[in-house]
């Protein structure tokens, strides 16, 4: 033992010496253990040690008369109301955080005032205020003010009159007003910081949206909406009174949201472009589309084709087929107008589902082509003259080349460079477009889905029907600045929202019927 001792002091190790007597526990014997003392036997050798700067031998002989009163409160409830007893524990927890202060080790002198407050009631008002000043002294030295202040009043509470208490709150209300306004001061520089940024960031978000506008395709006129103004909620939408140019303008600006969203689908060197309108009605794309206002956004563009899939009617409000009325009157073949500036644009229409189409008509060589005709003026009284003039008036025109398609379609089909479905009533024919929905995600055709505002649910409900069917949105939804408003109720608005989706994982048939049970389960509307 003595030369473990010898071997531990070599190495600077500072050793309570064992006291002699039969009250120590049976291994106080061992180095480094806290030895069990007579309180003032304690307290005398912790002061020797304290005033000859030995703190930490003082904190072990002061441990050791705690030891010994912890004995003693053991023995049972008398000495739990012994006065005495609650003083010495105080005296000793506070000698061992002043020494504890002396080695700056600040919390571990809180923690010993805390202890030496555990039984305060027991205590005399002298002793408390003795306690909480040495509190406030160590809560003031980790520089925690407000604690300190806090410390401070309830020492004030026991004694109005405390000296020292007073001069140390004035000057701790100094030091936390000072320490308030440079903490302000600096969070003010910190959030200017960040602001800049912030400022920063958004520039260049700004430029790199400014520049991605700049390479699509869609050239806007001084008529327009300012699309970046639009966005940054510094210009309003349109009146939405023209339906045509409504309609037409809001398939120009999904263009463009999917440029800025760095998914470019028509650029400005593209020389050819393909649109495809999946569900399209002689009641809204047949009527309302115009080619002209198409054409003349996209100057650079040479040929354009344009297919419009549909014409299948709708559902009544007892969900009974009601056939769309100008669905016969739909002309068969490819229409080709050749513009005075010697761009061209061909013009499809075809009654039935994409599927079938892709089997059929938009087989290539599956359908007759009639020859190039001169520009003509948009006729509004039957389906097959607004066809024929929509159809010059559109720009672009689309490659029919080979592109691979699913194994029930044996022949390839080039995608369109855009997919268009106007108000869709997803939530009534999510069944029927899923098939649709399938091969466009699978053969990554950029789809912009037209939504109306309230009462269609399309708004709150869409994008998750879209994600559902395994879509992955690109171009979230976002309000358009091209709405078609009801002349009597500008609220009610049909192109009220656009909603682009590009690829994903299409979900398979078979678990058709279980994702409309989960969408239902999720309180949304679907059929």
């Amino acid at each position: 033992m003595e030369d473990m001792k010898a071997a531990l002091a070599a190495k600077g190790y500072d050793l309570v010496d064992q006291p002699g007597g039969d009250d120590s526990d049976s291994d106080d014997g061992l180095p480094g253990r806290i030895p069990s003392l007579e309180p003032s036997v304690a307290r005398e050798k912790g002061n020797e040690a304290f005033k000859a700067g030995k703190y930490d031998k003082a904190i072990k002989y002061w441990q050791g008369g705690l030891k010994s009163i912890l004995s003693s409160l053991c023995s049972g409830p008398q000495a739990m109301s012994d006065v005495s007893l609650s003083e010495l524990d105080l005296t000793l927890n506070l000698n061992i955080a002043m020494a504890y202060m002396k080695k700056n080790d600040f919390e571990s002198a809180e923690r010993s005032v805390e202890k030496a407050l555990a039984r305060r009631d027991a205590l005399p008002p002298h002793q408390i205020t003795k306690a909480l000043y040495r509190k406030a002294s160590a809560q003031r030295s980790m520089h925690r003010l407000e604690e300190c202040l806090e410390t401070l009043k309830d020492l004030l509470g026991v004694e109005a009159t405390h000296a020292a208490a007073l001069q140390m709150q004035q000057e701790v209300d100094r030091e936390w007003a000072r320490q308030c306004r440079e903490q302000k001061k600096n969070l003010k520089k910190m959030f200017s910081k960040l602001g800049d940024e912030d400022k920063e960031q958004q520039q260049k978000i700004r430029s790199e949206r400014a520049e991605a506008r700049l390479r699509c395709a869609v050239c806007w006129t001084e008529d327009d909406v300012n699309s970046e103004a639009f966005e940054l909620g510094e210009a309003p939408a349109c009146d939405g009174a023209d339906w045509g140019m409504a309609f037409s303008r809001t398939v120009l600006w999904a263009i463009e949201q999917f440029s800025v969203e760095g998914r470019a689908c028509l650029s400005r060197e593209a020389q050819s472009a393909s649109m495809w309108f999946v569900g399209a009605s002689s009641t809204c794309e047949l009527r309302f589309l115009q080619a002209k206002t198409l054409m003349t956004r996209l100057p650079h563009v040479q040929s354009l084709e344009l297919v419009l899939l549909g014409f299948l009617g709708e559902l009544d409000p007892d969900n009974k087929r009601v056939p769309d009325p100008k669905a016969d009157g739909v002309p068969q073949g490819i229409t080709r107008t050749k513009l005075d500036d010697g761009r061209c644009i061909s013009l499809q229409l075809i009654k039935g589902a994409l599927q079938d189409a892709l089997a059929k008509e938009l087989k290539p060589g599956s359908v007759a082509t009639e020859p190039v005709a001169a520009e003509a003026q948009p006729g509004e009284e039957d389906a097959a003259a607004a066809a024929k003039a929509n159809s010059k008036v559109h720009e672009g025109s689309a490659e029919v080349c080979e592109g691979t398609v699913k194994e029930e379609i044996p022949v390839e089909v080039v995608p369109p460079s855009l997919c268009i479905i106007a108000h869709p009533q997803l939530h009534r024919y999510f069944t029927d477009f899923f098939p649709a929905l399938s091969w466009l995600i699978q053969h990554d055709v950029p789809t912009v889905v037209i939504g109306a505002s309230e009462p269609d649910p399309s708004w709150r409900q869409d994008e998750v029907l879209l994600k559902a069917a395994g879509a992955h949105i690109v171009v979230g939804k976002r309000e358009c600045p091209y709405p078609m408003c009801l002349p009597d109720n500008p609220s009610v608005k049909k192109c009220n929202h656009i909603i682009g989706f590009l690829g994903g994982k299409a979900v398979e048939r078979e678990r058709l019927t279980k994702i409309k049970l989960e969408l239902l389960a999720q309180d949304y509307s679907v059929r």
